[in-house]
């Protein structure tokens, strides 16, 4: 039987990587298959379900967000947001939109204090024009 090495990488690092029979991406086009001897080529993977059979034949299924999957030689790597096995799936969506909840609230947070800190400055300036006109 004949493998290749699936990666999954996110920024948080490595998701899955190990020998795999198959695997199914969800493009743009539809869904697309990927076997050992595939030819070699780079997509754009749409947010979905990625799934493959082990090297054991086990089929395995992670949710996956959007990203690029490239197959080159004996190896294809996806390079997304985020992937987590569909068991994990709810809680990790759950986690997910935390993350980008709180990161919201920095940002707005950030802008908050930067309008105030401008504010706050341009008082400064008008204070020390005026004293210097008054010298």
């Amino acid at each position: 039987m004949k493998f290749f090495r699936l990666r999954i990488l996110t920024p948080k690092g490595a998701a899955y990587d190990a020998e795999v029979r198959s695997a199914v991406l969800l493009t743009e086009d539809g869904k697309i298959g990927f076997l050992p001897d595939r030819e070699e080529c780079l997509l754009e993977v749409m947010s979905g379900e990625l799934r493959f059979r082990d090297a054991k034949g086990n089929e395995l299924c992670f949710e996956t967000e959007s990203g690029i999957a490239r197959m080159q030689g004996k190896e294809l790597t996806l390079l997304c947001q985020a992937a987590y096995p569909k068991e994990q799936a709810d809680q990790m969506k759950e986690a997910r939109l935390q993350e980008l909840s709180e990161e919201k609230r920095r940002r707005e947070r950030s802008l908050a204090e930067y309008k105030l800190t401008r504010v706050n400055l341009m008082r400064q300036f008008d204070k020390l024009k005026r004293t210097s006109r008054q010298k």
